[in-house]
């Protein structure tokens, strides 16, 4: 797979490899686990006419890079829209960060358990 999770105490780095990296036009986007609000697992589509700083194929699954969607900035990082993980931001760059994982349910529960917003008091 071209994206890789780095694990770190207080963030979590999507490390983009290959034509991957070169597509989304960005080697890694760290993510502060204090900034995530929501994540969920699933599908996600953005129209291949959205105003965006990267790749988008037209007719396809392939985004990667920054996107404008509705007057905010994604990140999105897939070529299959249905195996992705959502993370809805706040105070970061980007409102949302979506990319494709071989296991997006598994990944959602171990940001859960990175995230001290979403742990049981």
């Amino acid at each position: 797979m071209s994206r890789k999770i780095e694990w770190q105490e207080d963030k979590m780095v999507i490390c983009f490899t290959g034509l991957t990296s070169v597509a989304a036009l960005k080697r890694e986007l760290e993510i502060p686990y204090s900034t995530i609000k929501k994540v969920s697992a699933g599908t996600f589509e953005v129209s291949p006419f959205s105003f965006r700083i990267g790749t988008s194929g037209i007719g396809k699954n392939l985004k990667e890079g920054r996107f404008l969607h509705n007057g905010e900035w994604y990140f999105l990082s897939f070529e299959n829209h249905e195996h992705v993980v959502i993370l809805e931001l706040e105070g970061h760059e980007y409102q949302k960060v979506v990319f494709e994982h071989e296991k997006p349910e598994s990944l959602l529960k171990e940001i859960l358990h990175r995230c001290p917003q979403f742990r049981a008091p």
